[in-house]
């Protein structure tokens, strides 16, 4: 059982620190501006990048696959294309918690061990679930909320240049919500988990986020790569993998903290 009131009071301390992390913050200031100019510069584009295709091998099988998803069959091939990119943009967005919150997850513990205040906190009568859910939700919540936000401001762009140019609204669409929505904070779950617990075996934050971004990220990329295709063409199969996530993410919560031992930790420390 997680008492609420120490949650929200641990919570508050972590994020008063997290504030002053000069090694995550500017990631909560690079990430949401290519957020918003990668889907704006798409909508401009549009039009042009079917041009583009009739030179580009790799454009054209990018049009090619446009044209082949059946929701954009009977739209011209600029609209269809445009639709298709702006799906892929989506990547960028599961990528971005992940890329944020695993930075910050790689300071979670070793950083406390470092300003020896890691000691008083287990000191205190929090369990252990309730440290790993505070520091859950302090490496969670600005990222997502971050995430939320430039979504919706990206989404604002987007229909403002789309109305401009067609008079058609283009986002959000289910794509966009369910998989910015949903997906990307489970992603974000599941990494800031897994790399609190190489944060609290570690005594070097550099090392962490260097051993996190080599195994999480490429790992990312190279799943995208190959099952991104069909959760762009799919919803159910979008769905399917939201489903995945959560039975993921529930079972690295009980992992983690199944294997947190507070005496360990300390020990290896000193």
């Amino acid at each position: 059982m997680i008492r609420r009131g120490i949650v929200l009071s641990f919570l508050g301390h972590e994020l008063r620190d997290l504030r002053t992390n000069a090694r995550v913050v500017p990631l909560f200031f690079i990430f949401p501006i290519l957020g918003i100019v990668f889907p704006v510069a798409i909508a401009l584009l549009g039009p042009s990048m079917v041009t583009e295709a009739s030179r580009d091998p790799g454009m054209m099988a990018v049009l090619k696959a446009a044209t082949n998803v059946i929701e954009f069959q009977g739209l011209d091939m600029a609209a269809a294309m445009t639709r298709y990119i702006m799906r892929a943009v989506v990547a960028f967005y599961l990528l971005m918690p992940i890329a944020v919150a695993s930075t910050a997850a790689a300071f979670s513990i070793v950083g406390e061990k470092q300003q020896r205040t890691l000691e008083p906190i287990l000191a205190t009568p929090i369990t252990d679930r309730e440290f790993l859910a505070g520091k859950l939700m302090v490496c969670l919540v600005p990222t997502v909320a971050v995430t939320w936000l430039t979504g919706v401001v990206a989404v604002v762009l987007v229909d403002t240049v789309t109305y401009v140019q067609s008079r058609e609204l283009l986002l959000p669409d289910r794509f966009w919500a369910a998989g910015i929505g949903i997906l990307a904070p489970l992603l974000g779950i599941a990494v800031t988990l897994v790399t609190m617990r190489l944060s609290a075996r570690s005594v070097d934050p550099q090392a962490t986020v260097q051993a996190s971004a080599l195994a999480i990220i490429p790992g990312f990329l190279v799943i995208f790569g190959l099952f991104g295709r069909i959760l762009i063409a799919s919803f159910p199969a979008l769905l399917v993998g939201i489903g995945i996530m959560i039975a993921i993410d529930l079972w690295l919560f009980r992992r983690v903290e199944k294997t947190f031992e507070r005496e360990e930790i300390l020990t290896r420390w000193r």
